[in-house]
């Protein structure tokens, strides 16, 4: 993208024009004294302007059309005919040079909005930023005028691809109208709702659409507004909707009740029918009518699938997480009689041969693999190219390049130039060239429900990524605690690779949310630990002035350290063992005289081996976790089967055990989730929701630390 800076903007020329004119308006105008000459006065009333239609002249070559007759523009306030002169943005400048600087004023508030009517819009972002200086109480409707020139510069600024500078320009926009009771207009909120989609703010740019909609006159709303809102809907997961719950948007209640019918009922018609009856009876009058009624005559195809291939490590080092995702799909299983399953070690698999493996055993869906290097040999063995090239070596009445003359030809330094003749002539035909013209088919490509991310190989539409990101809860933290008022939390995180992860996930969603940078600090084990995280609250320094104090004072006193009292959250990362060490000695170093500092944590300080112990070492810690690791939202009777099973099975492990459990639930989900994006899936990890890259997110669970055991709470 072109900087808009450079388009239109003449440092030298734009401080000439624009000080000389607020110079002649505010000697004439504002103070109502003459302190120039007339000759100087005349001077500068006409070749201020001719300066400034010089440059605007100057930033294009391209002639602008002419104005229609009647020129009536959306301002983002009430609707305003601006010029019924038939004038074009060039006519209205040069006027300037004949008229006083008020007046001049007049023609340069219509100029910039020609020029945005034109989609000229580097100069009415230009023209829009010089002229709103020279807007004072003199000019009719002067606070009005401002807001429109200020919509132009935020929408013109957007219409270019500087969608940070339009959301400043907004922000300014808002705290001018609360200082002035000035209501927002439906403009406002439009442009608002873009801004927030590309700060990947969705709950925010939900709500702009909202508003946007209330104020829109109800003979202009359209169905596209409508349409628009129940897409924003649909991108958002179960913890982003309980936020928007929150905020309590115009409508939004009717809009989110029909969302979580949509999210939990919409591939169950036997039930989504009878709660959309109840949910249209309760909101007769309400805009998204319109959404039930798609939503009741939705149909969804159901893709029958019979046989399931499941690509795990069944052998070596990661045998025992395999074998924990295997139990899992076979819990889930249960015996099913419609479907089989063919486990395939992905430990001793012939990657080469994998997709002909598959076409034997008739595959309709596979499940797999579980480690990175794996999926990225999957991808790449499994793709359209490698099953066509290994359909074609193995094409033994193909006259060039059999299986015996491709070995041939790789054993051999020196081609046997006589039997590659036989294809060469294929290279001119036709055909030939348009099979390689032509884009690969992906029908070939089995539906796939990969454990992991790939790191190099590219997601065909047929792969679906099922992977236990560490981020995801990171992301749903940052933006949860966001809204509880915290103005200076830090971050404390173990020195690994995992829990640096989160941390920045963390950092980076907080940052994007509200704009401010937290500060992230890093412990190990043992005394480094207790060092990092005294510096950390600026203990040592406390211990430091009052070492310093003692040794001037030269007798015993009594002291008590003090920590920094500009932190009010602390969000840590850590193992379960290093939050049992670090919790404690964060609550030892806050001094008795300050307020407690609340701590919040991800998932792997939680372990269930510790719920119930007698200790008090985790009261009070809350952090974010699956159902299936929260007793109280778990599958009972499969949790008590689980639990006599395998007594002594790691969280690690239970985690990839009810992994296991989705992957099979999900493999008849998937096709209708792709259908219609709005359907969730209430799982063991967490609520399931496919997004627009084909990956599963998750929505995780609350859980603290109550009495010595784990109770699951509500954030609000």
């Amino acid at each position: 993208m072109t900087n808009f800076v450079g388009v239109y903007y003449n440092p030298i020329l734009i401080t000439i024009c624009t000080d000389l004119l607020i110079v002649v308006k505010t000697a004439l105008s504002t103070t109502g004294l003459n302190y120039f000459p007339m000759d100087f006065q005349q001077i500068k009333s006409r070749l201020l302007p001719a300066l400034l239609l010089t440059l605007l002249a100057s930033c294009s070559t391209q002639k602008v059309p002419d104005a229609t007759t009647d020129t009536n523009v959306d301002t983002g306030l009430e609707e305003v005919t601006i010029d019924a002169s038939g004038l074009s943005a060039e006519q209205h400048l040069a006027l300037i040079q004949d008229l006083a600087p008020d007046l001049a004023v007049d023609q340069l508030i219509i100029a910039t909005t020609l020029f945005f009517q034109q989609e000229n819009y580097p100069k009415a972002l230009w023209l829009a930023d010089k002229t709103l200086p020279l807007i004072d109480v003199s000019t009719p409707n002067h606070n009005q005028v401002k807001m429109q020139l200020t919509l132009i510069k935020a929408d013109s600024l957007q219409q270019l691809g500087f969608f940070q500078e339009c959301y400043l320009q907004l922000n300014q926009l808002e705290q001018f109208a609360n200082e002035n009771a000035i209501s927002l207009s439906a403009k406002y909120y439009r442009l608002l709702s873009i801004a927030l989609q590309e700060k990947q703010q969705p709950i925010a740019a939900l709500n702009a659409q909202l508003y946007e909609f209330q104020i829109t006159d109800k003979k202009a709303q359209s169905q596209q507004q409508v349409e628009n809102i129940w897409q924003g809907l649909q991108r958002l997961s179960q913890w982003q909707l309980a936020l928007a719950a929150l905020d309590k948007a115009p409508l939004s209640e009717g809009w989110l009740k029909l969302t979580a019918i949509a999210n939990k009922y919409g591939d169950k018609p036997e039930k989504i029918h009878s709660q959309l009856a109840i949910w249209q009876s309760n909101y007769q009058y309400h805009p998204a009518n319109i959404i039930a009624k798609q939503l009741a005559s939705q149909v969804l195809v159901v893709k029958k699938i019979e046989n399931i291939a499941v690509i795990l490590p069944l052998s070596g080092k990661q045998y025992s997480a395999g074998l924990a995702i295997q139990q899992g799909i076979l819990a889930s299983f249960a015996n099913d009689e419609s479907k089989k399953i063919h486990f395939i070690n992905s430990n001793t698999v012939n990657w080469y041969g994998l997709s002909n493996e598959l076409s034997t055993l008739e595959i309709d869906y596979v499940i797999g693999p579980l480690l990175k290097s794996n999926v990225d040999r999957y991808i790449k063995y499994t793709s359209v190219q490698a099953q066509s090239q290994n359909d074609f070596m193995l094409d033994t009445t193909a006259q060039s390049f059999t299986l015996n003359q491709s070995k041939n030809l790789v054993d051999s330094e020196t081609p046997n130039l006589e039997g590659s003749f036989d294809y060469l002539p294929a290279i001119d035909s036709d055909s030939a060239i348009q099979s390689y013209l032509q884009p690969m088919d992906n029908a070939k490509t089995l539906s796939t429900l990969l454990l992991n991310m790939p790191t190099t190989a590219l997601l065909a539409e047929q792969h679906t990524v099922f992977s236990m990101r560490p981020e995801d809860e990171a992301k749903q933290a940052a933006a949860t605690l966001s809204r509880q008022n915290y103005q200076h939390p830090i971050v404390l995180s173990q020195k690994n690779i995992v829990s640096k992860r989160i941390a920045r996930a963390f950092v980076k969603q907080w940052h994007r949310i509200t704009g401010d940078t937290i500060e992230v600090v890093y412990y190990d084990t043992g005394a480094q630990m207790q060092a990092n995280i005294k510096a950390s609250l600026s203990v040592d320094k406390s211990m430091a002035r009052i070492s310093k104090l003692k040794s001037r004072l030269n007798q015993s006193i009594k002291s008590q350290t003090r920590n920094r009292r500009d932190i009010d959250m602390i969000y840590l990362v850590g193992s379960p063992q290093k939050t049992r060490l670090v919790k404690p000695y964060i609550e030892v170093n806050i001094s008795p005289f300050a307020d407690t500092i609340p701590v919040y944590a991800s998932s792997r300080s939680h372990s269930t081996k510790s719920d119930y112990s007698s200790g008090s070492d985790l009261q009070g810690l809350t952090f974010t976790e699956i159902p299936w690791l929260l007793t109280s939202d778990q599958n009972a009777d499969l949790a008590n089967l689980s639990q006599a099973l395998w007594p002594n099975r790691s969280d690690g492990l239970s985690r990839l055990f009810a992994m296991g459990f989705d992957s099979y639930q999900l493999i008849d989900k998937i096709p209708l989730m792709k259908q219609a994006p709005y359907l969730q899936h209430w799982g063991q990890t967490g609520v399931l929701k496919l997004n627009k890259s084909n990956v599963l997110t998750r929505s995780f669970l609350w859980g603290s630390y109550k009495h010595n055991k784990v109770v699951t709470i509500v954030m609000e």
